[in-house]
């Protein structure tokens, strides 16, 4: 299923790359899946399946996961069936690990809608075929289709997390990215925790920290995620989701980032009032232009992010999209403070702490 790509380890030696098996959990269709998945399908790495797991025969995937099957023999399809006390992605997961046979040592998770580069599994995993980790994570990058304001938005939001990844003590595994001896897997019974919770990436990663178990963030494992047509409910739907996995896996980082949404949207609001406060005389000359400065400097805060960017965009969109990023991200925060429902894919989730799933609701 795979080449040797011919890199080789700081002794001269190529690691010897351990079995690998790749699993997928997936619903529905979207622009450039197919892509994507094949990207999966055609990795060089010297062994490697690919598991694609569904809830069942009727999900609108199966038809594209069956055709993929026919070209490529290293890969099956898994029906999970629908989830009794977790999330249906983790029951999912749990559903494909459960098909494999004992000749597979490392496990990875990745999602449907990322295009992977050739040596992506060799990256991800070439850390713990050399010993140096038992837990690897990669990330993505989102490359922009189109300059609405909400694409544009994700894209910046989702840059902004992978920056906080490439801090040793902020990184944690991402579920679309994550490689795991499967050895470790068991030992610390990372199945029971998926068995009763709404989430993989964000319950795995404090379980295994309690265990002294770090993930080592691999920056050669990046994905790329296309986007185009995203729409403001649909960012705000996303990263509000996010932010309630953190309130119900890392309460404490969560009530602690009460001050960082403060930061965000505070200065912003009140800069931008002395501003205007000043062109209609209502505040002091100085007050008003200390206002114009902050706002100045923020705004080459977001022109030197837009560097980061791996496709030119233009300035206008660009800048509003910075400060649409930087007030959305706090209303997502308030939101989470209102309720204890997780929604994704037609499927609502009651929560409680530690992410523990309480009650399954199905969306009409």
């Amino acid at each position: 299923p795979g080449r040797d790509s011919g890199q080789s380890s700081p002794d001269g030696r190529q690691p010897a790359f351990p079995k690998a098996a790749v699993l997928v959990p997936l619903t529905g269709t979207a622009s450039g899946m197919r892509l994507c998945l094949e990207s999966l399908l055609t990795q060089d790495y010297p062994d490697y399946e690919t598991v694609f797991i569904t809830r069942d025969l009727e999900d609108p995937a199966t038809f594209l996961i069956r055709d993929l099957l026919t070209h490529h023999r290293q890969a099956r399809h898994i029906i999970s069936g629908p989830a009794q006390s977790c999330s249906q992605k983790n029951h999912n997961l749990l559903a494909g690990i459960g098909v494999l046979d004992n000749s597979v040592q490392v496990l990875v998770f990745c999602d449907s809608t990322h295009l992977a580069p050739k040596n992506f599994l060799q990256e991800l995993i070439r850390p713990l075929a050399q010993g140096e980790a038992v837990l690897t994570t990669g990330f993505h990058h989102i490359l922009a289709g189109d300059f609405r304001l909400a694409t544009l938005g994700m894209l910046l939001t989702v840059m902004t997390i992978h920056l906080l990844l490439a801090v040793k003590r902020l990184a944690h595994p991402w579920g679309g990215a994550t490689a795991i001896l499967r050895q470790v897997f068991e030992d610390y019974q990372v199945a029971r925790v998926w068995a009763e919770t709404v989430v993989d990436d964000f319950t795995m990663g404090p379980h295994l920290l309690r265990a002294g178990i770090m993930v080592k963030a691999v920056p050669g494992a990046c994905l790329t995620t296309p986007m185009a047509g995203q729409t403001m409910r649909g960012w705000v739907a996303w990263l509000t989701r996010q932010l309630m996995y953190l309130k119900y896996c890392l309460p404490g980082t969560w009530v602690a980032a009460a001050l960082g949404m403060y930061l965000l949207a505070g200065p912003i609001l009140l800069a931008g009032l002395a501003a205007l406060g000043g062109a209609v005389g209502l505040v002091s000359p100085g007050l008003a232009l200390m206002g114009l400065l902050f706002l100045l400097i923020l705004t080459g805060v977001g022109v030197l992010a837009r560097s980061l960017t791996p496709r030119a965009i233009p300035w206008l969109p660009w800048i509003a999209a910075f400060y649409a990023a930087l007030l959305v991200a706090p209303w997502c925060y308030l939101k989470t403070w209102a309720t204890d429902i997780i929604a994704w894919r037609g499927t609502s989730y009651r929560v409680t702490w530690g992410g523990k799933v309480t009650e399954i609701i199905t969306n009409p």
